[in-house]
């Protein structure tokens, strides 16, 4: 057992309750030193733990950022696309102008070398057609082509002219039945 030697005179001594006192404080200070580098190493662990989340969802941000821009970049091309098949169907609905141009080239095979087409307007529903017939067979011809045929709903002459240099001018207008 160690022996306690005081060689302080007994009035300078420390109290019993004093030394009891600072004992205490003693031990309260080691322990609020632990609690601190405690609570100093959680909040150290917490900025660790929240800067590595943070960079986490900042790269998730950034990721889902390029999908959006790649998305708006399809959702155009998509929106461009059914715009153009919406024309197409538009321009593929419009009535055909060919089935009045095969109706009126047999009468054009009827005309003979000395004839001129100046003019001819083909659409879905009428034909209209300038021509110059340098004889008279020629128009008779031309006439009766027209006359004979079943294939127009209505037949106008809108013009006839003779003229002494070019022959008979004649314009037709012809509705499609």
């Amino acid at each position: 057992m160690p022996v306690k030697l005081n060689l302080l005179p007994p009035e300078l001594a420390v109290s019993k309750n004093l030394s009891q006192l600072l004992k205490a404080l003693k031990a309260m200070g080691v322990i609020g030193v632990a609690a601190f580098l405690a609570f100093g190493i959680g909040i150290g662990v917490f900025i660790i733990f929240s800067t590595v989340s943070l960079n986490g969802i900042n790269a998730n941000i950034n990721k889902l950022k390029a999908q959006v821009s790649s998305q708006q970049k399809s959702e155009q091309l998509i929106i461009l696309l059914k715009d153009r098949i919406a024309k197409t169907a538009s321009v593929q609905s419009m009535p055909d102008s060919l089935v009045n141009l095969q109706t009126i080239q047999p009468f054009l095979l009827n005309l003979s070398g000395n004839a001129l087409i100046n003019q001819m307007t083909v659409g879905p529903e009428a034909l209209a057609l300038s021509v110059n017939l340098k004889t008279n067979t020629d128009l008779s011809t031309f006439i009766k082509s027209f006359q004979g045929s079943d294939v127009f709903k209505t037949v106008n002459l809108t013009s006839f002219n003779l003229s002494p240099t070019t022959g008979y001018s004649v314009e037709i207008t012809a509705l499609k039945k």
